[in-house]
């Protein structure tokens, strides 16, 4: 199922309809902004949301899950089949993205009570030196992996995911130097 033809099959119909997106919305029991990001093409409504959303709109689900009207004729197998496998296949992108999710959470949760330990141990110069850097060091890495994701704002992500590895890479070319030029010195 394309993402991109839904949302423009979508915005086409409510237009026909004469509906805003707020009217939509308000008639399916979500938020305008839920609407715009299936309009847009960055997410689909849930599958409870789906013969609603063809009841709203005056279409069939299949018409909907195929994102085109089809002629007024009997349905044919192929094509119900074809609407079905893309249902299971919304099903299972929107149960990954909810696993990623989760993932993202728990892994952000276990890292806040890591640092908060790490900090009351390791003082200020420890955070600073070994706790920023490794922090900024993921946080670099995600944002390079947004930047490849997402096509609106890939520059931002980019500038904002090599900005983060700069700190870590400053501090390993400055260890770099200390011990080339021989080592701490003693007090």
């Amino acid at each position: 199922m394309d993402n991109q033809k839904l949302g423009i099959f979508i915005t086409e119909l409510r237009k026909e309809k004469g509906l805003t997106q707020a009217q939509l919305a308000q008639k399916l029991n979500v938020t305008d902004k839920a609407v715009s990001k299936w309009e847009r093409g960055v997410g689909f409504p849930d599958i409870k949301l789906l013969e609603p959303l063809a009841d709203v709109l005056d279409i069939s689900l299949l018409e909907l899950m195929k994102s085109e009207r089809l002629p007024k004729t009997t349905v044919s197998a192929p094509d119900t089949t074809d609407a079905f496998q893309n249902v299971i296949d919304l099903a299972s992108y929107e149960r990954k993205i909810e696993r990623q999710r989760i993932a993202l959470v728990t892994l952000f949760i276990v890292l806040l009570i890591a640092l908060i330990f790490l900090v009351d141990i390791m003082q200020s110069f420890g955070f600073l030196f070994v706790c920023l850097p490794i922090i900024l060091f993921f946080l670099g890495i995600w944002f390079l992996r947004l930047s490849h994701k997402k096509s609106t704002h890939k520059h931002a992500f980019l500038f904002a995911g090599l900005l983060a590895f700069a700190y870590p890479l400053c501090l390993i070319l400055l260890f770099c130097f200390a011990f080339a030029l021989g080592g701490p010195v003693p007090d």
